[in-house]
């Protein structure tokens, strides 16, 4: 045992001991005590008001005396400050020692104020408030409240509060006096609403409790009438008697059916803030909120509020009192209004100061003050100036006088001309029905030129980025707002819809008013394409539609303003739907009032800064009328602030809502920036395009330009033939991070391999299609699509910038004035200084196509020889091929090579007339003449060059030579102790490393011999390359950007992450421990599969570079709100894209230490807790939960990095496509009978599933489900390597699927959980119509999957580098209240722990505690902002005196995570456990790369 641990035992055995004895000599006795007229205290602790605090003592007579607070005899400590004769102490505390339960009483105080009583764990056990009105010496008999402490248990209990206390007792309770206390708490359920519940109550069974008072809870257009459990409803202020179980009430809101405006007599709001006339606890300083009353209009009851703000110095504050209310200076109230409305308000002392609506010249009668507005406004602000006490703020407002038209169901239409601009004004009739008529469309549509179709002009929107469902980046909104006084009631919606260019594109309908109120009118409506019926495939759609024309309810009959609100959606980003005629036709009712209008007008400066939008558009407004500002920044300028017509600034945000309540022009004003050039170029014959910005550059003069501070990440894409290299930095990894401080210059060289001509289909082009490379004598190759006949046509272009085809880029053939089949692909290359040719191509479908095409060769474009088939699977799988031809083809002038329908066999696909075949990525390789010149290859350069200092960890060595060279077969160079394969292209040869350390010196050798040119002149000396590896990055720190629940929900930060405006830089989430349920997306909806329409309960998340961090992987759960299910059991929006928790659509997004878990039941069909379509996406120590398609991936081009984590469901719970790689993950198995694995269609290796452990929720489980299924024909890959099956598969392994078959699923080294190989002998060998499989890997095969191979890519990807924890803090040291630890340039931030939970962060290693009694611990976040382990804090003394063991280690085992004893440390995490010569063991987890 060492020292320290040792010294702990006896501290430990120390503080026991002294806890029992205090509890031996203590004894518990009834006390009460007088604390008026200084009873108890000192001359000088009266006359100098001092703090005190002193024991006392109780003798046998019950008689209080005073003794020193540790004295042997005292039964309470006591503490305080004299106050006066009459009211005894403030700052009271009392501290008692009691062993079961006691009555507490305390003397009454007009000035009295909440009393809390708490236990020896800091839990609240008892409360009361001595403000009763009557002070204690005034009847010392009557004028006493008591509490009960109930607790069985002894503790030491600590009185606080009470504001003054002239008498204090504790006594033993009466078990008469005694009852079981229950719990009332309020939640809003399903309600929407403005505010917050009333706080919960503990109360005694059959006592009488009150429902408060609605005065914190307030929704639009409605009134709160009730509250409810589920069985019986209680209307404020109600009497109840308790019942013996906890009562949980939600609210009932009533929809109103007049407002303020409808008042015939006067209507007064009196806004009370005394508690003793119900209203609650309030406490606020610098927080905005509302307070709600109630007032009477024509008949009826309904909510009213106020809003307040207690910045700038401001507060709300009646706990201390039950008739008054504390509000500081600089609190500010809005209240509801009119021209001659009256206010008062009552304060405890003068109201001089305060402001009411900006001004001071209202009458006083003793401290009540009134003020008769003369402002329009229907709203003023009341300021506090004088801070003081306040009992109420009363607004009476007068009968409103119409004094405008009358109108009595007068016909009423707004027309939108929409012919092909969205700025002309709306048609209004009658003309002054209506104040506002404007349009606004969400932030994924853009405003697109005008388009023609049938005599019709239409204005078109064009999406950014094509969005799956309705949501409000994908809305057109047209807005009317009736003219004050008239209510209008929409009876019908219309317009002519048209698409161009697709047949995508859905529109959902939806009318709402500015009350809350909204329907769905339609769903999926199909607009007609720009083109005939005839024409369009979709026109026997029952949704198809040229026009809509839709009733509107009069439940949605508004005073306040009504929308139209059309949802573009499935829609690509290269398309437009356009819009045109748009109608909202209607009536309007009642007399149109004299409203305050104002002017406002708002202009950029300078004008070439920016932009700025009003909305609603206009240049005259109605006094009140909130408007929403925006100011867009033009390249080379930012954005500073808005401000007045004075200079006062306004608002520091860019968008930003503003109330007109008088005339105004503001002003955006930008600031001009620097910004600088990139030029990149490319080498070795490589195209510009293979070479691509993340963010795109603006264009000046003829540059690519971006401003001061971007990062720009530049991506070199090789492709069969060219081969990236370098880029002139030095860097070999593909991408290329730049910040833009200077003007820069950079170039990515490429190697290219010998090749004759090669089609990459980036750039738009088809019929005739030029050779996107060629070798000499090839510039004028040309792929064509020809019949029989010699004739050739055009095709459907799907080249990269006309979208790609299923993936890819392509040619799709797409004839439908033929039989299917009836055109091929050709083309004709010169091969006159080639031999030894081949031909690679890939070939896919989608619609009616032959799935088997023939590869043929001709010399004279008659005789036609087979060099082989491609076959393809299936629809959407890309299929492709490599094939020799013959010796004949060498040194030919003319050859030619043609894809052919194989009219033998089947045409699958979806049908249609077209010929869906679609070909890319054509290559025709040859070897060139080769002239011997005698003399061996020489070395040009190295990457890195000799010596260089700066060299990535992970990268490339590149040998660059004068000429072509090839490289012995056998060949092996070094890099210290590692060896590594070369890869020729061309004059380069490259050796890829990974995971070298930091701040190293390596080097790098080539034997001699190894190298020669095309003629076999070979390089005799040796290469070899010295360098060191850069220092390892210092992280530079930073706070969270978002901290759920601190700053908002989950919908909040995912919002502010989608919206931000440098989307380069990451965005880091933390979410505190707890269950989050997401709420339904009220601005989206879904249709079911019952055809009805469901609020969507999907999060998107749409952009790159975020971080989701969870403080505790099991206590941090994120669970989505979903619908009731169906009769028939099953969810109703189940399936993929429907009822996903999250739908991610970025890349290099982080989650960590989090749950992800679906809200749907098991069972109720596909229920995704994540839908990715992003790449690169890291989950570290993630659970996914689910039941069904649990993890679903749909980008076939991604990766996907898992380490450590649960993933949970029962059918197919990992599925989709694209390259995985999951670390030691555990599979919790659901149920029986299902599937793991079910993957489609991968980038390159498929599913890696290295190190997992498969689990069972029940016995059950266990030989009874499979390891996965096909989800496709011939791609699919899944392989299980060391894979420990805790719960085992069946026999046979593998499930069957659709008649698909994999093109592999396989196992290596599978275990029980003692690590008993399992027999794999009967694992499936034959799928679908008799598709062989291999169901075992060899050990050399299963070698060959490691991370850095699967992952790595072009880029170098490197996930263990970015899920590498930051080290745990050290010198974690507590001195009073001030804690610190040693810095770290490693770590982002720090968190500070109270009790084992995150309470701060910070990004200095030092912080201020509350608590010096509590734990304290400290945690650092890595780059990405995963927390690591908590190292808990030591006293400042301590510390010291702790010796270092140093002892020497006798022995070292190595062990697995899953406790498995290895013979030495393997590739990922390593439990390494050292035990030392005096028997003590030290434990380390390393991490091996």
């Amino acid at each position: 045992m060492s020292n320290f641990t040792k010294k702990a035992g006896l501290m430990l055995l120390l503080l026991l001991v002294n806890i029992v004895g205090f509890a031996a000599e203590s004894s518990v006795k009834d006390f009460k005590v007088d604390l008026t007229n200084g009873n108890l205290l000192t001359t000088d602790e009266i006359s100098n008001k001092t703090a005190f605090e002193f024991g006392i003592a109780v003798a046998d007579d019950g008689s209080v005396s005073r003794v020193a607070k540790d004295a042997a005899d005292a039964v309470a400590v006591l503490g305080g400050k004299f106050h006066s004769n009459e009211h005894g102490w403030g700052n009271f505390k009392a501290t008692v020692a009691v062993t079961g339960p006691v009555k507490i009483s305390m003397g009454t105080c007009a000035w009295g104020g909440d009393v809390k009583v708490v236990n020896s764990k800091n839990e609240t056990v008892a409360t009361m408030n001595t403000n009763t009105g009557a002070c204690y010496h005034q009847n010392k008999d009557a004028n006493i409240v008591s509490c009960y402490y109930k607790g069985t248990e002894a503790t030491t209990l600590t009185i606080t509060g009470g504001n003054y206390t002239p008498y204090f007792a504790v006594e033993t309770a009466d078990p008469s006096e005694l009852k079981d206390e229950v719990n009332i708490t309020f939640d809003l359920g399903s309600a929407t609403a403005e505010g917050v519940v009333p706080d919960a109550e503990k109360k005694e069974v059959g006592s009488t409790y009150t429902i408060p008072l609605n005065r914190t809870l307030y929704a639009a257009g409605k009134t709160l009438t009730a509250w409810t459990d589920g069985t019986n409803s209680y209307k404020p202020g109600d009497e109840i008697t308790v019942p013996d179980a906890d009562l949980t009430l939600t609210p009932v809101f009533t929809d109103n059916t007049v407002s303020l405006a409808d008042r015939t007599e006067e209507a007064t709001l009196t806004f009370d803030f005394q508690k003793k006339n119900g209203a609650p606890g309030l406490s606020y300083q610098n927080q905005t909120g509302i307070y709600v009353t109630q007032v009477a209009v024509a008949g009826q009851t309904i909510d009213s509020k106020l809003d307040f703000d207690t910045h700038n110095g401001g507060k709300i504050n009646n706990g201390a009192w039950t008739d008054w209310c504390q509000m500081n200076g600089g609190t500010k109230l809005t209240v509801p209004s009119a021209q001659n409305a009256t206010v008062s308000i009552e304060s405890y002392s003068a109201t001089t100061t305060t402001t009411i609506d900006g001004q001071t010249d209202y009458t006083a009668q003793g401290n009540v003050v009134t003020y008769n507005v003369a402002s329009k406004s229907d709203s003023i602000d009341i300021v506090i100036g004088d801070g003081s006490y306040f009992r109420y703020i009363k607004v009476v407002l007068p009968v409103v006088k119409p004094s405008g038209k009358t109108y009595t169901d007068e016909a009423t239409a707004v027309e939108y001309p929409f012919a092909g601009n969205s700025t002309d004004p709306a048609v209004v009739t009658p003309e002054d029905a209506v104040s506002i008529a404007s349009f606004t469309h969400g932030d994924n549509l853009t405003d697109a030129t005008s388009g023609s179709f049938d005599g019709i002009t239409y204005t078109r929107f064009q999406p950014t980025a094509q969005e799956g469902s309705a949501s409000e980046t994908n809305k057109l909104e047209w807005i009317v707002k009736p003219a004050k006084g008239l209510k209008f009631t929409a009876t019908k919606v219309s317009a002519n819809i048209r698409r161009f260019g697709t047949d995508g594109g859905l529109i959902d309908v939806k009318v709402a008013n500015a009350e809350g109120k909204e329907v769905v009118l339609a769903t999926g409506l199909i607009p007609a394409r720009n083109k005939t019926a005839d024409q369009d495939k979709t026109s026997s759609d029952p949704n198809y539609r040229t026009s809509f024309e839709l009733d509107v309810p009069d439940s949605l009959a508004t005073s306040e303003g009504f929308s139209l609100i059309c949802y573009v959606y499935n829609l690509g980003n290269t398309k437009q739907v356009g819009f045109n005629d748009v109608k909202i036709t209607g009536t309007v009712s009642g007399t149109i009032e004299d409203v305050v209008k104002y002017t406002f007008s708002a202009t950029a400066k300078p004008a070439e800064g920016g932009t700025v939008k009003v909305y609603p558009a206009g240049d005259e407004y109605e006094a009140g009328t909130e408007l929403t500002l925006t100011a867009d920044k033009n390249f080379g300028y930012k954005f500073v602030n808005w401000t007045d017509a004075e200079g006062n600034e306004v608002s520091t945000d860019a968008k930003f809502k503003y109330t007109v309540n008088a005339n105004a022009a503001l002003t955006a004003n930008f600031e001009k920036i620097n910004t600088y050039s990139l030029v990149y170029n490319v080498t070795g014959g490589a195209k510009d395009y293979m070479v691509q910005p993340d963010i795109a550059p603006t264009v000046v003069n003829g540059q690519n330009m971006y401003e001061e501070g971007t990062k720009v990440t530049l991506t070199a894409t090789g492709n069969d033939i060219l081969t990236f290299t370098n880029w002139s930095t030095g860097e070999t990894s593909s991408d290329i991070t730049l910040t833009m401080n200077e003007n820069k210059n950079v170039t990515a060289n490429f190697s290219a391999i010998d090749f004759v001509a090669a089609w990459d289909f980036y750039l738009k082009g088809n019929n005739g299609r030029t050779a996107d490379f060629a070798s000499a004598d090839n510039d004028a190759d040309q792929l064509v699509l020809r019949d029989a006949e010699g004739n050739t046509y055009g095709w459907l272009d799907k080249s990269h910038q006309s979208g790609g085809y299923e993936g890819r880029d392509a040619g799709v053939n797409w004839k439908n004035d033929a039989a299917i089949g009836t055109y091929y692909w050709q083309i004709k290359v010169d091969a006159t200084n080639f031999t030894d040719l081949k031909v690679k191509s890939a070939m896919a479908y989608n619609y009616n196509a032959y799935k088997t095409y023939l590869v043929e060769y001709s010399l004279n474009d008659a005789a036609w020889t087979t060099l082989g088939k491609i076959e393809m699977p299936g629809v959407k799988n890309w299929t492709d091929s490599e094939f020799a031809l013959p010796a004949a083809a060498n040194n030919q002038k003319n050859v030619y090579i043609r894809w052919i329908a194989d009219k033998t066999s089947e045409i699958d696909g979806t049908e249609s007339s077209n010929d869906g075949n679609a070909i890319g990525a054509i290559y025709v390789l040859g070897t060139p003449k080769v002239y011997d010149d005698g003399t061996a290859p020489k070395l040009v350069s190295t990457v890195p060059a000799e010596n260089d200092s700066t060299a990535s960890a992970n990268g490339k060595i590149v040998l660059t030579f004068d000429e072509k060279v090839q490289l012995k077969s056998d060949a092996v160079a070094t890099l210290g102790t590692e060896t590594l394969e070369g890869a020729v292209a061309g004059k380069v040869i490259t050796f890829p490393y990974r995971s070298l350390n930091y701040a190293t010196t390596y080097t790098f050798t080539l034997p001699g011999n190894t190298v020669s040119d095309l003629a076999g002149n070979t390089l005799a000396d040796a290469i070899t390359l010295t360098f060191t590896t850069r220092e390892k990055p210092i992280v530079e720190k930073k706070l969270y950007d978002f901290v759920i629940p601190d700053d908002g929900t989950f919908k909040e930060a995912i919002a502010a992450a989608n919206s931000r405006a440098d989307k380069t830089v990451r965005f880091r989430i933390f979410v505190k421990k707890g269950t989050y349920e997401i709420p339904f997306d009220d601005k989206a909806t879904s249709v079911g599969s019952d055809g009805k329409t469901y609020p969507a309960t999907t999060t998107n998340l749409t952009t790159s570079n975020v971080s989701i961090i969870g403080e505790d992987r099991d206590g941090t759960v994120l669970k989505n709100k979903t619908n009731p299910v169906l009769d028939s059991g099953a969810d109703p929006l189940e399936g993929i894209g429907h009822n996903d928790l999250l739908q991610n659509t970025g890349s290099n997004n982080y989650f960590e230490d989090i749950t992800l878990r679906n809200g749907s039941e098991d069972a109720t069909g596909r229920n995704l807790a994540i839908q990715d379509k992003g790449d690169k996406t890291i989950m570290k120590n993630v659970t996914l939960w689910g039941y069904q398609d649990t993890w679903t991936s749909n980008n076939q081009r991604a990766r996907y990095y898992f380490e450590d984590g649960i993933i949970r469901g029962r059918t197919d719970y990992i599925c989709g496509k694209g390259d995985a790689f999951f670390n030691n993950v555990t599979f919790q198995n659901a149920g029986t009978g299902g599937y793991i694995a079910v993957p489609s269609q991968p980038k390159q290796y498929g599913w890696i599933l290295s190190g997992c452990t498969i689990t069972g929720e029940d016995n059950a489980n266990d030989g009874n489900y499979t390891l996965g299924r096909p989800w496709g024909s011939g791609t699919p890959i899944a392989l299980w390597i060391n894979t420990t099956m805790e719960s085992q598969p069946s026999a046979i392994g593998w499930g069957e699927m659709s008649g698909g078959w994999p093109a592999r699923f396989a196992e290596y080294n599978s275990m029980t959980k003692s690590g008993t190989p399992i027999d794999l002998s009967s694992r499936k060998t034959v799928f679908g119509d008799n598709h062989a499989n291999n169901p075992v890997l060899t050990a050399d095969e299963a070698a060959q999957y490691t991370i850095a191979t699967v992952m790595g890519g072009d880029d170098e990807w490197d996930p263990q580098a970015l899920t590498e924890q930051a080290s745990a803090p050290e010198q974690v040291v507590l001195d009073g209240t001030t804690l610190t630890w040693k810095n770290s340039n490693y770590a982002l931030l720090w968190a500070v722990c109270k009790n084992g939970n995150v309470v701060a962060f910070t990004t200095e290693p030092t912080y201020t505690v509350d608590d010096a009694t509590a734990t304290w611990s400290v945690r650092a976040a890595n780059e990405m902002g995963g927390l690591g382990d908590a190292t808990v804090a030591g006293d400042a003394t301590g510390i010291s005196n702790i010796e270092n063991n140093t002892s020497s280690v006798v022995s070292t085992k190595v062990y697995s995570l899953n406790g498995q004893l290895l013979k030495a440390p393997v590739r990922g995490v390593n439990i390494i456990v050292s035990t030392k010569a005096d028997g003590t063991t030290e434990t380390q987890k390393v991490i091996v790369r």
